[in-house]
Order: structure tokens, then sequence, then C-alpha cells
């Protein structure tokens, strides 16, 4: 029997929405951890608050995305400028964390996307993660402070000019993710990560547990006037959002991510 390609496309459409439903899982689940920037960093730049307990630390991301000439596969650039520390729902403040008060800390990722269903760039395409990876970094001191230069709509990347005293803590790596662009424009991200803490740098700073949590998951959005979109490339800023984690996935989310990655591929070929 023939399926109508309307069916197809309502199927792989919710395979997506599952995909996505997968890592919203994970807000009943944010693990705390211990973040010491006086252990870290010492007399430099200081003197550095710490230690002190947070279950997800948010940020402001800027990204430029590359389309191939084939108008399915995209490559993407940016970086994520961390602000606040959460505990509970509660904003930490900088006094307390000394985050962007007397030292940074920062995030520059690639990743590609495959476009899964609609139209490059229109409003309410979705997207398959295909790869990623991020460098986390920190700057101990504002004297001579990391600055961050947002992608512009003409296509120019978003540029971080490291500090002196910068240092990378940690990278991430792809496990699974899905970006889309929502019925007004907007766009959101979420992916799920293996995490690792570099050792000293990074386990001197994220101090416990011990060992540190080895998945990341991440979550931004923004609203269609954060969004430029040219034929050649799309410009993402005003973007918010922020990273949580967790040492295993739950056992529910990757069933649903399987789910979701099966009924994208069955849709394809049904439509093929």
């Amino acid at each position: 029997m023939k399926i109508p390609s309307i069916y197809n496309k309502l199927q792989t459409a919710g395979a997506v929405a599952i995909l996505a439903l997968g890592f919203s899982s994970h807000a009943s689940a944010i693990s705390v951890f211990t973040v010491d920037p006086n252990n870290a960093f010492g007399a430099l730049g200081g003197p550095h608050p710490g230690p002190f307990q947070a279950d997800f630390v948010t940020g402001a991301s800027s990204t430029l995305v590359t389309l191939n000439p084939n108008k399915i596969d995209q490559t993407a650039q940016g970086y994520v400028d961390f602000n606040t520390f959460v505990l509970n729902n509660s904003n930490l403040l900088s006094t307390t964390t000394g985050l962007n008060s007397n030292w940074q800390m920062w995030a520059e990722f690639s990743y590609s996307l495959k476009l899964l269903t609609g139209t490059y760039a229109t409003p309410g395409s979705t997207y398959g993660v295909t790869a990623l990876h991020a460098d986390f970094w920190v700057d101990p001191t504002l004297s001579s402070a990391t600055t961050f230069t947002a992608a512009t709509d003409a296509g120019a990347a978003a540029v971080v000019t490291h500090g002196t005293d910068s240092f990378k803590i940690a990278s991430a790596d792809l496990i699974a993710g899905a970006a889309s662009i929502n019925a007004l424009g907007g766009t959101g991200f979420n992916t799920t990560n293996a995490f690792a803490l570099l050792n000293p740098a990074g386990t001197s700073l994220f101090t416990s547990p011990v060992p540190f949590y080895n998945i990341q998951f991440d979550e931004f959005n923004n609203t269609s006037q954060g969004v430029f979109i040219a034929s050649d490339h799309i410009t993402i800023n005003n973007t918010s959002g922020g990273i949580d984690f967790s040492r295993v996935p739950e056992p529910a989310t990757l069933a649903l991510l399987g789910i979701g990655l099966l009924g994208i591929g069955a849709a394809r070929r049904r439509k093929a």
C-alpha cells in the first residue's frame, strides 16, 4: 500500500518531536556540581570566590550557519558566553560566583546540520545535528579580558579574542542533537554531548562530583528578531540558553532518541 506523502511528513515531524522530547526530559533530573574559582585561579586576577554549588549555567550565544550548495547540509561555528550560574531555579549573584565580575567562562563550538523536514531556512523546518565539537575556556582575570564579536548579517563569523591568561578546561562531542526554525522564525538547538574536564585545568575549577559528570545537555533558543536568513547563510544572535550535566543518560531518554532516529529514517525511505 502506498503511503501518502503527507503522512510521511507528519511521521517525520513526529519523530523530530520525540527527539526533542528526549532532550527536554532532563529538566527534572538536573545534577548539582561544585565550582571553585579560588582553587582554580588562586591570586591570578583575584581574589576569587568559591567554592559554590550550582545545577545549571546560562549564557548568550552567537552562531553563523553556512549552507552547503546541496541545500541539505550546513556547517556552523560560534560561541556561548556564560553569564550566570543557577541553583534550584535561582540565579546566583556575581558576588557568590565572580563570573564576569572577576573571571570569565565561555564555549567555542562548531557543528554540522542536515535538513530533515521542510525547506532550508524556512519556518517549520527541522534539522538533525550530525557532528559537534565544543571547547570550554576560562579567563581568570579581567585586566586583559576576553572579548566576543557576534556573527554579522553580512556573513562574518562569530569571533572570540582570547585574553592573555585564558586557558581551556573541557571539551564536548556530540551524542545526539536536533535543531529547528519554529513557525514564527525563531531557532531552537538541543544536544546531548560527551563531556570531559581537562586535568588539572578543569578539575581544579569543577571540583565535584569526582569523577565529574561525563554527559552534557544543552538548550539554546531565540526569537525571530535574532535571526537573519540569506541564500547561503543564517546568522543567529540574541540566543539564550544553558547547560546542565548528568553522569549517564536516562534509559528512557536513550529509548526516545532511538525511536526518533528510526522514525526519521523510515519516513525518509518511504518518501524516496
